[in-house]
């Protein structure tokens, strides 16, 4: 019930391994968790580390928080 509000919506998990970014954006695109990190370790070797880090907590901030 509550995948079908990550589906509609880009939202962070709780209960997720760091601000739940990742996990929310697998839940929202249907794509494994692994290939997420994996693109995010990715940016951060393309654009380097300080300026992906600072997106990612940027969308901790400004991203929703859904549901357990």
């Amino acid at each position: 019930m509550h995948e079908d509000a990550y589906r509609k919506k880009l939202m962070r998990v709780p209960n997720g391994l760091v601000f739940g970014i990742a996990e929310g954006f697998s839940r929202r695109f249907g794509i494994p968790l692994l290939l997420v990190r994996a693109l995010w370790i990715a940016a951060a070797c393309a654009l380097g580390f300080l300026p992906t880090l600072a997106i990612y907590f940027a969308l901790a901030i400004i991203l929703p928080v859904g549901p357990a």
